[in-house]
């Protein structure tokens, strides 16, 4: 459900966002940039037992009103609704997580792809580590750079599409692929439960925390706080369980 003119500007304040949007891939990048250093990712409901909701309303009342952060399918869901309240033709699709996996992963990545009057985009909030800080034309091949690290998408037989990443000074890597199969916002439902609730999910067994800051890339994982910038950890630091309120409240703006 797109958002109200209403819910839009109350959006707006809470990502920082104070340009006058329009049909175009400088307005989704510049709501990506904003979205991304104001709404922390994090899992931390799923730690404490509490059950999630992809409502729109929800989502809104959560990370806008409360100024909670949230995972991939309620980052990706906020913003779909932002989105579509703004006019964009927007279709979701699901993706599977390459980077930092042994195997191939399940699907459980929300990408949403944006019709904009510049072109065809992929929008992404909801990744906690170095990612995209604009929205990336999605053709084939072409680099692209957010100023950080150069990205592209190239076909794969089995992923159908994978976001590659080149940062300073390193190689290519793969970080997540995704087919071009619509999904509706319901389909997140089962792959969301499997991450609050299955044994084997990473999501319900440690703290996973993050925000952006300029060129940095801020991370709470589980016990271990790290500032990331250009390709190059800046500090990396292990703090007692202790220190966790003052970590969330002081680095992500989060009082939990």
């Amino acid at each position: 459900m797109a958002f109200s003119k209403e819910k839009l500007t109350k959006y707006f304040e809470r990502i920082g966002y104070t340009g006058s949007p329009k049909h175009n891939s400088q307005t989704l990048s510049d709501i990506q940039k904003a979205h991304m250093e104001h709404i922390p990712y994090e899992n931390l409901d799923i730690l404490a037992g509490v059950p999630l909701s992809l409502d729109e309303d929800y989502l809104f009342d959560k990370m806008v009103t409360r100024k909670r952060g949230g995972y991939c399918f309620e980052q990706n869901g906020l913003l779909l609704a932002a989105l579509q309240g703004l006019g964009f033709e927007v279709i979701q699709l699901c993706g599977r997580f390459i980077i930092g996996e042994t195997g191939i992963s399940d699907r459980r990545h929300r990408v949403l792809r944006v019709e904009a009057d510049d072109g065809i985009f992929i929008t992404d909030v909801g990744v906690y580590g170095e990612s995209p800080r604009k929205a990336l034309r999605f053709v084939e091949g072409e680099v692209q750079s957010d100023g950080l690290c150069d990205y592209r998408y190239v076909r794969d037989d089995f992923y159908g599409w994978i976001e590659q990443q080149k940062e300073k000074d390193k190689d290519w890597k793969n970080i997540y692929g995704f087919t071009e199969e619509i999904w509706l916002t319901r389909d997140f439902i089962q792959p969301s439960f499997f991450c609050e609730k299955h044994p084997e999910s990473a999501f319900s067994t440690f703290r996973k925390v993050g925000i952006f800051r300029g060129k940095e890339s801020l991370t709470y994982i589980d016990k271990v706080f790290t500032i990331y910038a250009e390709g190059k950890i800046i500090r990396r630091e292990e703090f007692p369980e202790s220190k966790a309120a003052d970590i969330l409240e002081q680095y992500f703006n989060l009082k939990v």
